[in-house]
């Protein structure tokens, strides 16, 4: 299978589905202004009606997102009737760790139970709810700057977390896109990106993406769909 086709009438509103967590919601952006809006704003110049069911809870972990997908009935409404849905989980996952006393422990069982959840996630969404739906995934980014000395032990796991997001792909049919990638290193000023991206520079420090933050990923979440819609780019221009 080569992929999802769209299935939406024209007079049909374009149907997007947000799943995940507090990135999904809009935490850390202007009054919760996140990505899912501006890709959902991205949608609309493409299909001109487009219908926004969030569903992201913030604090939420992919044991949430299971039990939600599996219990809660409008979630599993708003999947079963989105064209696109694009999922932001994991990050609570690990970074809830940060504050017990053993963190390599935490870490090390959380990413041990993402590892279990996350097909169950997919085959939720695919074969229990039976979702036709182009999903886009994005992967965890790493908040602290690369000369932390949290990086390393915290990069270790979110890269094993990523990897199953990553190697499940095809056989649950979704995109990926690589927030992680683009969040990490330097701007050629000298910046940390993440610093600009994200909270986690200030005091206290708060891993949540900023507005510039939130577009970025937005901005990544349509250069993915793209690639897959390249016939869309006429639209654009319009």
């Amino acid at each position: 299978m080569s992929g999802f086709q769209e299935h939406h009438h024209p007079q049909h509103c374009f149907q997007y589905t947000a799943l995940g967590d507090s990135i999904g919601f809009g935490v850390g952006a202007t009054n919760n202004y996140g990505y899912v809006n501006y890709f959902r704003d991205f949608l609309d110049k493409l299909y001109h009606c487009v219908n926004l069911t969030n569903r992201a809870n913030p604090g939420f972990t992919s044991s949430d997102l299971l039990n939600h997908l599996q219990h809660d009935i409008n979630t599993r409404k708003a999947v079963k009737n989105a064209d696109i849905i694009t999922i932001s989980i994991g990050g609570a996952d690990l970074l809830n760790c940060l504050h017990t006393s053993n963190i390599p422990a935490c870490l090390s069982n959380a990413d041990s139970t993402f590892a279990q959840n996350w097909p169950q996630i997919m085959n939720e969404i695919r074969k229990s709810i039976r979702s036709h739906a182009e999903i886009y995934v994005m992967t965890v980014y790493n908040p602290f700057k690369g000369d932390d000395p949290n990086y390393t032990t915290i990069e270790f796991f979110i890269q094993k977390n990523n990897s199953v997001i990553n190697k499940n792909r095809s056989i649950y049919h979704y995109k990926v896109v690589n927030v992680h990638k683009d969040f990490q290193g330097k701007f050629t000023n000298g910046q940390w990106r993440v610093c600009t991206w994200t909270h986690f520079c200030q005091s206290p420090p708060d891993p949540h993406p900023t507005d510039r933050g939130h577009l970025k990923i937005a901005r990544l979440h349509e250069l993915e769909f793209l690639k897959n819609h390249r016939y869309k780019l006429r639209h654009l221009d319009d």
